[in-house]
Formats: structure tokens, sequence, C-alpha cells
């Protein structure tokens, strides 16, 4: 049973249709034609093209320019090939040679598959990862689950456990389909967790990042295997296990680490880091002499060059005065006694590095 299709293809009075064999429905055949005449056929299919000219009591047929033994009004093709015809009437003239049809004939799609596809944990199977040169614009995809149940490959349920899948590739709009391929979905039973954290390289602890502080990243992701990238939010990566980088400007920064398992399984931790300016000026509120840990009065610093501090009585007299990277601080002592408790006065001037000076003032407290 064929179904007729008529193409504009009329020279001098002379029709060409063409007819669609092999189980084909009219509309089927119709989609597959286009602008330029082109049918595209599965191997094992057939069309049937038939000519009708007025006047015609033969006809020519040409495959690739090239005659063809059948002179009746149709001819079954099954062939890749341009196919033309010409009409003869009683007097052995010819019309000139209709427009054409093109048939291709499709070989069938090669369907390779990766094996096997792992099931993370909190995860789905993404079944395009498992099919080798994915192209969804050339085919069309069916998976068939255990259950027996044939889906589109876009309208596969989320898979949530393991078992035995088979995929089939399809030409759009066709039914030459490959063989079925088995895609084997295993259960992971290897965690994959992110996890780190960070130290300012010379402190051996976070504390405040400044610009320019080497920080130090230590990795703690669980799992075999694994492969890292970080990214430091600005534009910089790495694939190290411990990376250090030094950040130049000032800002927040969105640090993320993602770790990858031979499985593919995947894991991600995000940590933000403030970047301060490129010194840090740190003066206790207090001090307490007797005390073991707290017993001197002494700026901490950090990206500082040179600084002078000075000390004063609440009567503004000038009591303590240091300005070396050495001096241990003030002990709390006035002309080698105990000096009383209540709260002083600093004024500090601090040079930093990048050669900005900081003026700072302010009280604080000496307890006994």
């Amino acid at each position: 049973m064929y179904n007729s299709l008529t193409y504009p293809l009329s020279v001098k009075g002379l029709a060409l249709a063409v007819l669609i064999g092999g189980g084909m429905s009219f509309s089927q055949a119709f989609a597959r034609a286009d602008q330029n005449q082109t049918i595209r056929l599965c191997q094992g299919e057939s069309i049937e093209l038939s000519a009708s000219g007025r006047n015609a009591t033969a006809y020519q047929w040409l495959k690739d320019g090239r005659p063809i033994s059948d002179a009746g009004p149709t001819i079954a093709i099954s062939e890749t090939g341009v196919y033309e015809v010409m009409s003869v009437n009683e007097f052995n003239c010819s019309s000139e040679v209709s427009d054409a049809v093109i048939v291709n004939v499709m070989p069938p799609p090669i369907l390779r598959v990766l094996q096997p596809a792992v099931l993370c944990e909190g995860g789905s199977i993404d079944f395009t990862a498992a099919i080798e040169g994915y192209d969804p614009i050339t085919f069309e995809y069916t998976v068939e689950v255990p259950s027996g149940r044939t889906y589109k490959l876009e309208e596969v349920p989320d898979v949530y456990e393991g078992g035995a899948f088979q995929v089939q590739a399809n030409y759009i709009g066709m039914n030459c389909g490959s063989n079925k391929q088995k895609i084997i979905v295993e259960i992971s039973d290897d965690p994959v967790q992110a996890l780190f954290d960070y130290q300012i390289n010379g402190l051996g602890q976070k504390g405040e990042v400044l610009a320019n502080d080497e920080v130090v990243f230590e990795n703690h992701s669980l799992g075999e295997n694994l492969v890292y990238h970080w990214d430091f939010g600005n534009g910089v990566t790495s694939d190290q296990m411990n990376p250090r980088f030094r950040f130049d400007d000032i800002g927040q920064y969105l640090i993320s680490l993602t770790v990858t398992n031979q499985y593919g399984c995947t894991s991600s931790m995000d940590l933000q880091i403030d970047i301060n300016e490129n010194y840090l000026i740190m003066i206790p509120s207090g001090f307490t002499p007797l005390d073991m840990e707290n017993k001197t009065f002494f700026p901490k610093m950090r990206g500082v060059s040179s600084y002078e501090m000075l000390i004063f009585n609440t009567w503004g007299d000038l009591i303590y005065e240091m300005n070396s990277m050495e001096d241990p601080g003030w002990d709390g002592t006035l002309n080698g006694k105990l000096a009383p408790n209540g709260n002083y006065v600093y004024k500090g001037t601090f040079n930093t590095v990048d050669g900005k000076q900081v003026k700072r003032t302010g009280v604080f407290t000496l307890i006994r």
C-alpha cells in the first residue's frame, strides 16, 4: 500500500508524484521532504515515484543523471540518489527533465554508552552524560526502565535506585533505530563531602585577613580519589589540594571548593572571606600587670613598618613611650613603683608598609 505525495515538479505537462511504502503514513512521508524535495528513508524502506505526462507513451527515468532501465510511469526506489524523469510521446519526442527528487537512505544510528552510570548519594542519574556524542539535534532517545516501561529521554522519572536501563537512538521523525544499549546504574557507596578551612601563613590561625596576606587553604574533604577545583571568587582557580593564595584587593570573596570522585560524584562548599586593608592595629582596652597572660599594654600590629605610642595619666603627664617593635610594652609601673589602678590615655602614630600614616587615640584601664 502506497500513499501518494505530489510535489510541484511539473515541466511542460509532466508531473511527478511520490508514493511512500514500507508502512509509512502520508503525514510521516510529507514531514520527511524538505524544500529541496529531499526524502530520508530508513534502510529497508522504499518509495515509489509515479510520473504522468500529457500524451506520454513512455518514460525515461534517471538516477544521478544516468538513464535506468525502467520505462513505465512508476518506479520503486530504495537506494540513495537523485531521481528525475522525462516523458516520451508517440513521435519519440522527449520532454524536458523534471525537477529532482533526492532520496537519502540513512544508515542505522550507532549508539555507544558509558558503563557503569553511577548514582551518587542524594542525586539522580543524568543519562545524557552516559551517552557518547549525545546529539539531541539529530537523534531522539528513548529509555526502557527496569519495570519495562519506555520513556522519551527527557521524560524519564528521576532515578534513585540501581538497575539495568535500555537506551535507543532514533533519527528525529523517523523509525531508524539503533540497537538497544544497556546502561547499568550502580549506587555509589563512596561518600563525598567538600570541607575546608583556612589560616593566615605565619600566624597559624584564621584571624583577620589583610590584603597581600598569604592565605593557606586547608582541605578536609571526605572521599577517595578526589579531584579538586577551587574558585577564589576573583576569576582565579586552582586544582591543588591545599592551595595558597594572596588577595591583592580589599573586599568580600566567596571561596568555593568542588570535589569530584572517580565516579563523577561531586560536593561543594562555599566560605566568604573578608579582605581588609593591608595593615591591622589592635589596641587593648585594658591590661592586668599581675596576670600571667595580659601583663603589659602593647598594640598588636600587622603591616606596620614603624610606630610611636605615648601613654599619659589623666593629668596629661607622659609616663611611658614606646617606638620599637621589640618593646614588650608598658608593665604598669611608674618610676619603679606600681602605678595606680584606673584609666590612662594613649596616642599612637603608625606608619604602614604601603606608606600610610594612621593615628589612634583612646583610653585604656589598668586593673590589679
